[in-house]
């Protein structure tokens, strides 16, 4: 098992490029669909760290850079009113497979990098080091030395 999952293993990912892009009108899809999903799938992982937290958990790490990611994003996108369209909504399919053939490509299962960030999460000596895992470190290492 690799020991790190990099950025570009995660769906919200490209999500949250996409939606940076379209905000900047540099892609013409709105991703608002793209944006609730990802903002649905935090929610989820979210009530399951809640549920197995404990005092190694990086909730707070995690629960910071989604807020700051793609809440954000899907009010202004939210906010402009701009209404879906059929192309929006096959745009959002396509978004999906080609994820999922870009991580079957890769040799990678898309239920295993969840799940062992998950665990990560949960307690950061399980499962898999996320993306941005140095920072996270040199906080954590900083807050310890606050206490």
């Amino acid at each position: 098992m690799k020991r790190e999952l990099a950025l570009d293993k995660f769906l919200s990912f490209w999500i949250v490029l996409y939606s940076i892009g379209y905000v900047l009108k540099l892609f013409p899809y709105n991703p608002i669909i793209l944006l609730g999903l990802a903002i649905l799938v935090f929610v989820i992982k979210v009530i399951i760290v809640l549920y197995y937290y404990n005092k190694n958990s990086s909730l707070l790490y995690y629960f910071v850079i989604n807020f700051f990611t793609k809440i954000p994003l899907f009010i202004i996108i939210y906010g402009e009113g701009a209404k879906l369209t059929n192309d929006d909504i096959i745009f959002t399919f396509l978004m999906v497979l080609i994820y999922i053939i870009y991580i079957k490509a890769i040799k990678e299962d898309i239920l295993c990098i969840y799940r062992d960030f998950l665990y990560f999460i949960i307690d950061k000596e399980e499962g898999r080091e996320g993306p941005l895992y140095k920072y996270y470190k040199v906080i954590a290492d900083e807050y310890k030395e606050l206490q």
